[in-house]
């Protein structure tokens, strides 16, 4: 062979190699279409206009990417937080009666002390790869406390909630049981 031919052969090679790296990528990018890439909590603090009328209540929440905190003011506090995996979304709510208020000790007022966490772990493009809803499963009944006791339940802290939701890298969090596929 002459040097012409063998140095058109050997660019033939270098080019075709180089070809072959493109489908290494395009095969690795199929592969990582189910791998999961973010956490999306819908987090809700139910409540009753009693609730709103009577009490201070703050919600602060950590989105992934520092703490914010809000005034409820609504009686149900809703907020849907998305991150890249893995993260830690925290929601914390506290009570305590407003200023010059006073609840008084025969009235009956309404509460509700639950919380409904929706859940989703999906990949980078969107798709849905888990999902669930854990906590009251809609909206819960409303109980009726005498004003003494309501008194009770807020200056005890009972009110004042906390959840914590962990997810490591392949999108599991314990607090909320993920199945095993």
């Amino acid at each position: 062979m002459t040097f012409a031919a063998v140095l058109c052969c050997a660019m033939t090679t270098v080019f075709t190699a180089c070809g072959d790296d493109d489908e290494e990528d395009n095969g690795n990018a199929e592969q990582s279409d189910n791998t999961p890439a973010y956490a999306e909590v819908t987090f809700t603090f139910w409540g009753t206009q009693d609730m709103l009328d009577l009490l201070d209540m703050t919600v602060t929440y950590d989105d992934g990417t520092g703490e914010k905190t809000e005034t409820v003011t609504t009686a149900d506090w809703v907020k849907t937080v998305k991150a890249p995996l893995p993260v830690t979304f925290k929601f914390e709510r506290t009570v305590t009666l407003k200023e010059n208020v006073t609840l008084s000790a025969d009235q009956t007022y309404a509460y509700v002390n639950n919380h409904e966490t929706q859940y989703r772990v999906l990949t980078k493009d969107g798709s849905v790869l888990n999902a669930g809803t854990k906590g009251s499963l809609g909206r819960p009944s409303t109980t009726n406390l005498k004003g003494d006791k309501l008194n009770l339940v807020i200056t005890e802290g009972l009110m004042d909630k906390s959840y914590t939701y962990d997810f490591d890298k392949d999108g599991k969090c314990p607090q909320l049981d993920f199945p095993e596929e």
